[in-house]
Protein backbone atom coordinates (compact mmCIF):
# COMPACT_ATOMS: atom_id res chain seq x y z
CA UNK A 1 0.00 0.00 0.00
CA UNK A 2 1.36 3.37 -1.06
CA UNK A 3 1.41 6.15 1.57
CA UNK A 4 0.34 9.89 0.43
CA UNK A 5 4.57 10.44 -0.32
CA UNK A 6 4.67 7.34 -2.36
CA UNK A 7 1.60 7.83 -4.26
CA UNK A 8 2.97 11.52 -4.88
CA UNK A 9 6.41 10.32 -5.76
CA UNK A 10 5.68 7.66 -8.12
CA UNK A 11 4.22 10.16 -10.73
CA UNK A 12 7.75 11.78 -10.12
CA UNK A 13 10.04 8.86 -9.27
CA UNK A 14 10.27 7.25 -13.02
CA UNK A 15 11.14 10.60 -14.84
CA UNK A 16 15.03 10.90 -14.52
CA UNK A 17 16.00 7.33 -15.87
CA UNK A 18 13.52 7.38 -18.40
CA UNK A 19 15.26 10.31 -19.60
CA UNK A 20 18.71 7.96 -19.25
CA UNK A 21 16.63 5.33 -21.10
CA UNK A 22 16.05 7.69 -24.11
CA UNK A 23 19.32 8.62 -24.51
CA UNK A 24 21.04 5.43 -24.26
CA UNK A 25 18.15 3.72 -26.56
CA UNK A 26 19.07 6.60 -29.04
CA UNK A 27 23.02 5.82 -28.78
CA UNK A 28 22.04 1.94 -29.06
CA UNK A 29 19.74 2.84 -31.83
CA UNK A 30 22.77 4.46 -34.55
CA UNK A 31 25.40 1.92 -32.98
CA UNK A 32 23.12 -0.52 -34.59
CA UNK A 33 22.15 1.54 -37.58
CA UNK A 34 26.42 1.71 -38.22
CA UNK A 35 27.08 -2.03 -37.36
CA UNK A 36 23.99 -2.73 -40.42
CA UNK A 37 25.79 -0.66 -42.68
CA UNK A 38 28.86 -1.71 -42.27
CA UNK A 39 27.11 -5.39 -42.71
CA UNK A 40 26.04 -3.91 -46.49
CA UNK A 41 22.54 -2.90 -45.37
CA UNK A 42 21.07 -1.58 -48.38
CA UNK A 43 18.02 0.81 -46.77
CA UNK A 44 19.13 3.64 -44.89
CA UNK A 45 20.46 2.06 -41.65
CA UNK A 46 21.43 4.69 -39.93
CA UNK A 47 18.31 6.81 -40.11
CA UNK A 48 17.84 10.33 -38.83
CA UNK A 49 16.51 11.13 -35.52
CA UNK A 50 13.17 12.82 -37.31
CA UNK A 51 11.81 9.52 -38.67
CA UNK A 52 11.75 7.34 -35.58
CA UNK A 53 12.58 10.04 -32.24
CA UNK A 54 8.14 10.16 -31.53
CA UNK A 55 8.48 6.40 -31.58
CA UNK A 56 11.21 6.23 -28.93
CA UNK A 57 9.16 8.79 -26.98
CA UNK A 58 5.84 6.79 -27.03
CA UNK A 59 7.62 3.75 -26.00
CA UNK A 60 8.89 5.98 -22.59
CA UNK A 61 5.36 6.98 -22.58
CA UNK A 62 4.36 3.46 -22.39
CA UNK A 63 6.76 2.64 -19.68
CA UNK A 64 6.15 5.62 -17.49
CA UNK A 65 2.45 4.13 -17.78
CA UNK A 66 3.52 0.86 -16.72
CA UNK A 67 5.91 1.98 -14.13
CA UNK A 68 2.93 4.30 -12.23
CA UNK A 69 -0.20 1.25 -12.35
CA UNK A 70 2.85 -1.12 -11.04
CA UNK A 71 4.57 1.50 -8.59
CA UNK A 72 3.46 -0.62 -5.41
CA UNK A 73 4.97 -3.74 -6.88
CA UNK A 74 8.43 -4.39 -6.08
CA UNK A 75 9.65 -5.28 -9.77
CA UNK A 76 11.56 -1.97 -10.60
CA UNK A 77 14.40 -2.44 -8.99
CA UNK A 78 18.08 -2.59 -10.85
CA UNK A 79 21.00 -3.88 -9.26
CA UNK A 80 24.20 -5.84 -10.69
CA UNK A 81 22.48 -9.02 -11.05
CA UNK A 82 19.63 -7.28 -13.32
CA UNK A 83 21.81 -5.90 -14.84
CA UNK A 84 24.13 -8.70 -15.72
CA UNK A 85 21.17 -10.53 -17.57
CA UNK A 86 19.73 -7.46 -19.18
CA UNK A 87 23.56 -8.32 -20.95
CA UNK A 88 23.44 -11.72 -21.31
CA UNK A 89 19.81 -11.70 -22.69
CA UNK A 90 20.35 -8.59 -25.62
CA UNK A 91 23.38 -10.83 -26.44
CA UNK A 92 21.84 -13.95 -26.45
CA UNK A 93 18.46 -12.82 -28.38
CA UNK A 94 20.67 -10.50 -30.91
CA UNK A 95 22.82 -13.50 -32.14
CA UNK A 96 20.34 -16.10 -32.10
CA UNK A 97 18.03 -14.17 -34.34
CA UNK A 98 20.77 -13.36 -36.45
CA UNK A 99 21.47 -17.04 -36.64
CA UNK A 100 18.05 -17.84 -37.94
CA UNK A 101 16.68 -14.19 -39.94
CA UNK A 102 17.92 -15.10 -43.13
CA UNK A 103 17.25 -18.51 -42.75
CA UNK A 104 13.42 -18.85 -42.19
CA UNK A 105 11.86 -15.80 -43.72
CA UNK A 106 7.82 -15.30 -43.67
CA UNK A 107 5.63 -14.21 -46.14
CA UNK A 108 4.95 -10.35 -45.05
CA UNK A 109 5.73 -7.18 -46.13
CA UNK A 110 8.53 -6.69 -44.03
CA UNK A 111 11.46 -8.36 -42.97
CA UNK A 112 9.19 -11.55 -40.45
CA UNK A 113 11.21 -14.72 -40.61
CA UNK A 114 10.81 -17.43 -38.06
CA UNK A 115 12.66 -16.39 -34.90
CA UNK A 116 12.79 -18.98 -32.06
CA UNK A 117 15.03 -16.85 -30.60
CA UNK A 118 12.21 -14.60 -29.73
CA UNK A 119 11.45 -16.87 -26.43
CA UNK A 120 14.27 -15.32 -24.58
CA UNK A 121 13.10 -11.60 -23.91
CA UNK A 122 10.22 -13.36 -22.75
CA UNK A 123 11.66 -15.42 -20.51
CA UNK A 124 13.99 -12.92 -19.30
CA UNK A 125 11.14 -10.82 -18.73
CA UNK A 126 9.10 -13.26 -16.51
CA UNK A 127 12.30 -14.84 -14.41
CA UNK A 128 14.11 -11.24 -13.77
CA UNK A 129 11.65 -8.56 -14.51
CA UNK A 130 10.08 -6.44 -16.72
CA UNK A 131 13.17 -3.80 -17.00
CA UNK A 132 15.46 -6.90 -17.51
CA UNK A 133 12.84 -8.18 -20.42
CA UNK A 134 12.71 -5.04 -22.13
CA UNK A 135 16.39 -4.59 -22.37
CA UNK A 136 16.76 -7.77 -24.01
CA UNK A 137 14.54 -7.37 -26.54
CA UNK A 138 15.20 -3.68 -27.26
CA UNK A 139 19.02 -4.26 -27.69
CA UNK A 140 18.69 -7.95 -28.74
CA UNK A 141 16.83 -7.04 -31.79
CA UNK A 142 18.43 -4.06 -32.73
CA UNK A 143 21.65 -6.43 -32.40
CA UNK A 144 20.00 -8.99 -34.06
CA UNK A 145 18.91 -6.97 -37.19
CA UNK A 146 22.23 -4.95 -37.41
CA UNK A 147 24.78 -8.05 -37.37
CA UNK A 148 21.62 -9.46 -40.47
CA UNK A 149 22.30 -6.12 -42.48
CA UNK A 150 18.60 -5.31 -42.69
CA UNK A 151 19.32 -1.48 -41.02
CA UNK A 152 17.49 -0.30 -38.08
CA UNK A 153 13.65 -0.26 -37.49
CA UNK A 154 12.86 1.61 -33.96
CA UNK A 155 9.16 0.44 -34.04
CA UNK A 156 10.15 -3.28 -34.03
CA UNK A 157 12.59 -2.58 -31.70
CA UNK A 158 10.66 -1.01 -29.14
CA UNK A 159 7.53 -3.66 -30.17
CA UNK A 160 10.68 -6.37 -28.95
CA UNK A 161 11.15 -4.89 -25.89
CA UNK A 162 7.81 -4.50 -25.04
CA UNK A 163 7.16 -8.04 -25.78
CA UNK A 164 9.77 -8.98 -22.87
CA UNK A 165 8.91 -6.68 -20.55
CA UNK A 166 4.73 -7.01 -20.28
CA UNK A 167 5.47 -11.07 -19.34
CA UNK A 168 7.79 -9.55 -16.83
CA UNK A 169 4.45 -7.65 -15.09
CA UNK A 170 3.69 -11.30 -13.92
CA UNK A 171 6.57 -10.58 -10.91
CA UNK A 172 4.88 -8.15 -9.29
CA UNK A 173 1.52 -10.63 -8.70
CA UNK A 174 1.81 -13.28 -5.86
CA UNK A 175 -1.38 -14.81 -6.76
CA UNK A 176 -0.85 -15.69 -10.81
CA UNK A 177 -4.00 -17.08 -11.31
CA UNK A 178 -6.10 -14.37 -10.82
CA UNK A 179 -7.52 -13.40 -14.26
CA UNK A 180 -5.35 -16.28 -15.87
CA UNK A 181 -8.48 -17.76 -17.57
CA UNK A 182 -9.55 -14.45 -18.41
CA UNK A 183 -6.38 -13.64 -20.47
CA UNK A 184 -6.27 -16.88 -22.23
CA UNK A 185 -9.62 -16.35 -23.85
CA UNK A 186 -8.60 -13.00 -24.41
CA UNK A 187 -5.43 -14.29 -26.39
CA UNK A 188 -6.97 -17.16 -27.63
CA UNK A 189 -10.34 -14.78 -29.26
CA UNK A 190 -7.84 -12.69 -30.72
CA UNK A 191 -5.92 -15.54 -32.41
CA UNK A 192 -9.53 -16.55 -33.96
CA UNK A 193 -10.51 -13.06 -34.96
CA UNK A 194 -7.49 -13.01 -36.68
CA UNK A 195 -7.74 -15.73 -38.49
CA UNK A 196 -11.31 -15.59 -39.49
CA UNK A 197 -10.65 -11.82 -41.24
CA UNK A 198 -7.75 -13.71 -42.86
CA UNK A 199 -10.05 -15.91 -44.25
CA UNK A 200 -12.51 -13.64 -44.92
CA UNK A 201 -10.42 -11.43 -47.00
CA UNK A 202 -8.12 -14.45 -48.43
CA UNK A 203 -7.90 -13.06 -51.99
CA UNK A 204 -5.97 -10.16 -50.85
CA UNK A 205 -2.33 -9.37 -52.48
CA UNK A 206 0.44 -8.13 -50.82
CA UNK A 207 4.14 -8.93 -52.00
CA UNK A 208 6.93 -9.55 -49.91
CA UNK A 209 10.73 -7.62 -50.14
CA UNK A 210 11.75 -9.86 -52.58
CA UNK A 211 8.98 -9.09 -55.13
CA UNK A 212 6.50 -12.36 -54.34
CA UNK A 213 3.50 -11.96 -54.64
CA UNK A 214 0.92 -13.83 -51.58
CA UNK A 215 -2.54 -13.65 -50.44
CA UNK A 216 -3.81 -13.41 -46.77
CA UNK A 217 -5.94 -16.53 -47.05
CA UNK A 218 -3.17 -18.73 -47.39
CA UNK A 219 -1.84 -17.68 -43.58
CA UNK A 220 -5.34 -17.95 -42.19
CA UNK A 221 -3.94 -21.09 -39.93
CA UNK A 222 -0.85 -19.06 -38.32
CA UNK A 223 -2.42 -17.23 -35.82
CA UNK A 224 -4.93 -20.09 -35.55
CA UNK A 225 -2.52 -22.74 -34.31
CA UNK A 226 -0.84 -20.10 -32.21
CA UNK A 227 -4.14 -19.59 -30.37
CA UNK A 228 -4.92 -23.50 -30.22
CA UNK A 229 -1.33 -23.64 -28.21
CA UNK A 230 -2.32 -21.08 -25.95
CA UNK A 231 -4.84 -22.69 -24.81
CA UNK A 232 -4.18 -25.81 -24.70
CA UNK A 233 -1.04 -24.94 -22.28
CA UNK A 234 -3.09 -23.65 -20.39
CA UNK A 235 -4.80 -26.56 -19.52
CA UNK A 236 -2.33 -28.88 -19.41
CA UNK A 237 -0.57 -26.84 -17.03
CA UNK A 238 -3.42 -26.95 -15.05
CA UNK A 239 -1.73 -27.40 -11.82
CA UNK A 240 1.29 -25.50 -12.54
CA UNK A 241 -0.39 -22.37 -12.54
CA UNK A 242 3.21 -20.72 -12.59
CA UNK A 243 3.98 -22.31 -15.78
CA UNK A 244 0.43 -21.56 -17.27
CA UNK A 245 0.44 -17.67 -16.27
CA UNK A 246 4.03 -17.35 -17.94
CA UNK A 247 3.25 -18.51 -21.32
CA UNK A 248 -0.21 -16.70 -21.05
CA UNK A 249 1.20 -13.47 -20.55
CA UNK A 250 4.07 -13.94 -22.78
CA UNK A 251 1.63 -14.48 -25.15
CA UNK A 252 -0.10 -10.85 -24.19
CA UNK A 253 3.72 -9.06 -24.32
CA UNK A 254 4.15 -11.10 -28.39
CA UNK A 255 0.19 -9.14 -29.29
CA UNK A 256 0.86 -6.06 -27.66
CA UNK A 257 4.73 -5.85 -28.69
CA UNK A 258 3.82 -6.93 -32.70
CA UNK A 259 1.05 -5.25 -32.44
CA UNK A 260 2.97 -1.88 -31.24
CA UNK A 261 5.59 -2.74 -34.17
CA UNK A 262 3.03 -2.98 -36.70
CA UNK A 263 0.18 -0.71 -36.39
CA UNK A 264 2.31 2.33 -35.61
CA UNK A 265 3.81 1.63 -39.04
CA UNK A 266 0.33 2.97 -40.13
CA UNK A 267 1.62 6.17 -38.46
CA UNK A 268 5.70 6.59 -38.84
CA UNK A 269 5.14 4.88 -42.56
CA UNK A 270 1.88 5.69 -44.07
CA UNK A 271 1.26 1.53 -44.51
CA UNK A 272 -2.48 0.96 -44.91
CA UNK A 273 -4.44 -1.11 -41.97
CA UNK A 274 -4.59 -4.01 -43.89
CA UNK A 275 -1.21 -4.17 -44.87
CA UNK A 276 -0.34 -3.69 -41.19
CA UNK A 277 -2.43 -6.57 -39.80
CA UNK A 278 -2.42 -8.53 -42.84
CA UNK A 279 1.30 -8.26 -44.03
CA UNK A 280 3.02 -8.00 -40.50
CA UNK A 281 0.69 -8.42 -37.40
CA UNK A 282 -0.65 -12.17 -38.27
CA UNK A 283 3.17 -13.31 -39.48
CA UNK A 284 5.43 -11.71 -37.13
CA UNK A 285 2.66 -12.04 -33.84
CA UNK A 286 1.19 -15.48 -34.71
CA UNK A 287 4.53 -17.19 -35.59
CA UNK A 288 6.03 -15.64 -32.56
CA UNK A 289 3.32 -17.28 -30.33
CA UNK A 290 4.01 -20.79 -31.64
CA UNK A 291 7.62 -20.53 -30.62
CA UNK A 292 6.47 -18.66 -26.76
CA UNK A 293 4.26 -21.37 -26.34
CA UNK A 294 6.61 -24.58 -27.28
CA UNK A 295 9.85 -23.05 -26.20
CA UNK A 296 8.87 -21.26 -22.71
CA UNK A 297 7.68 -24.23 -20.56
CA UNK A 298 11.21 -26.28 -21.50
CA UNK A 299 12.94 -22.57 -20.19
CA UNK A 300 11.41 -22.16 -17.46
CA UNK A 301 11.60 -26.13 -16.60
CA UNK A 302 15.35 -26.02 -16.93
CA UNK A 303 15.88 -23.02 -14.99
CA UNK A 304 13.56 -24.18 -11.88
CA UNK A 305 15.25 -27.23 -11.74
CA UNK A 306 18.67 -25.44 -11.93
CA UNK A 307 17.30 -23.03 -9.20
CA UNK A 308 16.93 -26.86 -6.93
CA UNK A 309 20.14 -27.53 -7.48
CA UNK A 310 21.51 -24.74 -6.63
CA UNK A 311 19.41 -24.06 -3.54
CA UNK A 312 18.08 -21.30 -4.20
Amino acid sequence: MLTGNQSQNKWVRPLVPLAIIVVASIVLLYIGGFIAAAQGATDDAALPLSRWGGVVLAAAAIIYGLYVGFADRPIWQIGTREVVYMAIGAALYGVLSWVTNAIFPLPSISLVSLRPAVVIPVFFGIAFGPVVGFFSGFVGNVLGDALTGWGVYPLWDVGNGLMGMIPGLIVGFKNRKQSLDVLTWVVAGIAVLASVLMLLNGGYEMSDFSGNTYTAGGLFWIPLVGGLLVVGARYLFARDVDTAAAVVWGALGVIVGIGFAAFGGIIQNGTSPAAAFFGEFVPAAGSNLINVVILLPILLTAWNAAQARSGR
